[in-house]
């Protein structure tokens, strides 16, 4: 019945081709068009649910304090010395002209830092470099002295050696995306949040490349929030206008090569173009934006939708060297494959839907767009392709066949299938040991590949300024002006102490640190009064002095709230794990909890919601996993109405993907975001080989009536020069996302591409002798 309903949907196809094929040209510009009206969202908030609790910790401490949104010119001169005459003086100039910053709030540096000294009982508090032009080398010596010794800009403002210094500007963007705005109000809010950074950015940038030609022995590098969002924007961009050129180059080449047809080649890169534009348009149906990450949707619709083009066209072009007309040999070609290409995009497309088990908004984006982009491609197969190739294809001269590799590759594995179906088992064994190797580390910063100039102005503050990770953690005593109470005070104290002992942690700063610097200043600089007064009025009389003292712009509010009900303790740290860094953040919560319970404590940072969106994703993904492969197995179960091939199918194919990650251990070790999710995505695809091959090897067996082994031969001969193509194909395809700028898609790229020639090696090795193991006999057993 199954059968004979497949017939009959063939002679439809072939016999209203012309008409099929317009309906879907006409289709897929209607799907596409909207394309038109995607923007690229680059905010790095949106790799987070707006749900998400990290994040909204995150927006809590903001609400309360100063924007970390920042610029951050870093500068070390040739001679290590940044405690020069000159030196301070550019540090000075550099530090005006960051005022002039696009939405600028605040600058912090070495020479507008707010040094307190007193002359009598008059508290001075003024820029520790007033006039740069006319300083002294006791001056200067007096300056570095201080500086060194301040425990507030070592390690962040200035390296402990005194060779590098650091200049933040601190920057408020225009307000975020309305959700209940009209979409074109929310579009401009959008275009103006986005383009804000670019606008920071290139500002820096004119400020590095001025001091740069002026002073060419002064290395200076730029970092900061609005660099990486700019970063992710260029990455963007960068791989737009690379991968899909190269992936098209590619997989023209490739098929020229593979099938020596033109027409057939023209055909094969219509469809998969049309179906990678409805994948990108689905993004505007379905409500999404561009980001660095869905970005690489139509190179990965490329990569996987010609593969159905070319086990559609490998036994077309062969029945047209059999002399059979363009009709018949289209005819034989969609017998064979309507089943098995039907059945390979359905599970390519549940591997990508189960992305949407990610929490990371644009993984889940991909998955969606792509499985869109696979399964249009499944239709363009059946209702574009083979119109445009009998159109275009009518003959074909015969090319040497190199089945006769195949045909002595089938007789070994028939002859030894006991003994190769054990080797490999042990081979797949062994590199599956490696897999504990891995580690998990979703590190914003290793997102962009060296050479990156944010990546590489990370990979000097490593060196220099070393506090590249940050924690903020915000302590609430509870009611107005309770920061002032010397009990509080001392608990905070007490905490920056016991943070600043832990390993790895540079620097740390609180509003306690500020208080007994004002002690000690106000006592005349003896070093006993560096501690937290004994009176809590003494303590907001402190406060209330230093405030009225401090220039516009350089309040107190990036430390302490509206109310003073709570405050923030900035923590910086040496570059370590996700895994270091989300422990140090519970230790300190489970340290205040433990000594001061009644202290309300958030800890959070860009750095810090990162790794917690890493670690979050990649358990998450796990259960995306186990419905990848039971949705998987039971739609090939259903498709070929057999548990026993269901089951056989996945041997092959879940085990690949276990020894890939072994792989990846010995190769890499790093998971994160993008690798979490390869294994979902790489199941769907490797499914394609086993189930070609097993939909031919039944075909021999219940149309034919041959025996497994003759099976094992039909099956080869058939599809065993596709299943290779197709491999190389998809290694290649995938294998180019690693040229990519931004290394989340470089890494699912390259653990992808292993996953998949791993797959291939194991479908040759163990399929064949699992299919006779399990159907030895006369009867398909496996049925």
């Amino acid at each position: 019945m199954g059968r004979r309903l497949q017939e009959k949907g063939i002679d439809f196809l072939l016999r209203y081709r012309y008409l099929l094929a317009l309906v879907s040209i006409v289709a897929t510009v209607l799907l596409s068009w909207p394309m038109q009206n995607l923007y690229f969202e680059l905010d790095y908030k949106i790799y987070f649910e707006e749900s998400d609790a990290n994040l909204n910790a995150y927006e809590s401490i903001e609400d309360q304090y100063t924007k970390t949104d920042n610029l951050a010119i870093i500068l070390q001169p040739r001679d290590k010395n940044i405690f020069s005459q000159r030196n301070l003086a550019i540090i000075h100039e550099i530090t005006e002209l960051g005022w002039q910053t696009p939405y600028v709030i605040r600058v912090d540096s070495l020479t507008n830092f707010q040094h307190v000294w007193t002359i009598g009982d008059d508290l001075i508090v003024e820029d520790l470099v007033l006039d740069p032009d006319s300083l002294s080398l006791e001056k200067v010596e007096s300056i570095k002295s201080v500086a060194l010794s301040e425990k507030t800009l070592v390690n962040r403002i200035v390296s402990i050696n005194g060779d590098t210094t650091l200049i933040n500007i601190v920057v408020e963007l225009p307000d975020e995306v309305d959700p209940h705005a009209s979409s074109k109000i929310q579009q401009l809010q959008r275009a103006e949040r986005d383009g804000s950074h670019l606008e920071i950015v290139e500002f820096g940038r004119e400020i590095v490349a001025q001091f740069e030609q002026r002073y060419p022995d002064i290395e200076m590098h730029l970092g900061g929030v609005s660099v990486m969002n700019n970063s992710f924007q260029e990455s963007t961009v960068s791989d737009l206008q690379s991968l899909i050129p190269i992936m098209y180059l590619m997989i023209a080449v490739a098929l020229a090569l593979f099938l020596r047809s033109f027409g057939s080649v023209v055909a094969a890169v219509l469809m998969i173009a049309f179906a990678s534009a409805v994948g990108i348009g689905s993004a505007a149906w379905l409500g999404y934006s561009l980001n660095t990450v869905n970005i690489i949707t139509p190179t990965v619709i490329l990569t996987i939708a010609v593969c159905d083009s070319v086990h559609l066209l490998v036994v077309y072009l062969s029945g047209l060297d059999r002399q059979m007309t363009p009709v018949d040999a289209m005819r034989e070609s969609l017998r064979l494959n309507f089943q098995p290409i039907i059945l390979t995009s359905v599970t390519t497309a549940v591997g990508f839907f189960t992305l949407n088990f990610s929490i990371s908004p644009p993984f889940q984006q991909f998955g969606n767009m792509t499985a869109t982009g696979v399964l249009w491609a499944m239709l363009l197969s059946f209702t574009l392709l083979p119109a445009i190739t009998m159109l275009l294809v009518r003959k074909h001269k015969k090319k040497e066949s190199s089945n006769g590799l195949l045909t002595k590759y089938a007789d070994f594995i028939i002859r030894k299938r006991k003994e190769v179906l054990l080797y490999a088992l042990i081979v797949a064994i062994a590199l599956i040991a490696f897999i504990p190797l891995n580690t998990i580390d979703d590190d914003p910063i290793s997102y962009f590949k060296q050479g990156i100039p944010f990546r590489d102005t990370i990979d000097f503050m490593s060196e220099n300024l070393p506090g590249v990770k940050d924690i903020n953690f915000s302590l609430e005593c509870g009611t107005p002006n309770c920061i002032n109470n010397v009990d509080f005070l001392n608990k905070l104290d007490e905490f920056e102490t016991w943070l600043g002992q832990q390993p790895q942690v540079v620097y740390v700063s609180s509003y306690a640190n500020v208080i007994k610097r004002l002690n000690k200043s106000i006592n005349r600089d003896d070093e006993s009064y560096y501690q937290i007064p004994l009176d809590s009025d003494l303590s907001a009389q402190y406060n209330l002095l230093y405030e009225m003292s401090l220039p516009i712009g350089l309040d107190l509010n990036n430390q302490i709230n509206f109310n003073k009900s709570s405050t923030l303790v900035t923590v910086l740290a040496q570059r370590m794990t996700t895994l270091d860094l989300i422990n140090l953040e519970l230790s300190g919560h489970k340290w205040v909890a433990d000594n001061y319970p009644e202290i309300m404590s958030i800890g959070s940072s860009v750095s810090l919601i990162f790794a917690h969106l890493g670690v979050n994703n990649i358990k998450s993904m796990f259960l995306g996993i186990f419905f990848a492969i039971i949705g998987i197995t039971i739609t090939i179960m259903f498709a070929l109405r057999s548990v026993g091939y269901g089951l056989v199918s996945m041997i092959p194919n879940v085990l690949p993907a276990l020894v890939a990650f072994g792989v990846w251990g010995i190769l890499n070790g790093q998971v994160n975001m993008a690798v979490a999710g390869v294994f979902s995505i790489s199941l769907g695809i490797l499914v394609d080989d086993s189930v070609h091959f097993i939909s031919k090897y039944r075909y021999a067996r219940l149309v034919e009536y041959l025996s497994p082994e003759e099976a094992i031969h039909y099956a080869f001969s058939k599809v065993g020069s596709a299943l290779i193509v197709t491999t190389l194909v998809l290694i290649l395809g995938f294998s180019i996302l690693m040229v990519s700028s931004f290394n989340l898609n470089a890494m699912l790229g390259a653990l992808t591409a292993i996953t998949i020639g791993v797959a291939l090696i194991f479908d040759f090795l163990l399929l064949p002798p699992l299919l006779m193991m399990f159907d030895s006999g006369t009867e398909n057993s496996l049925n």
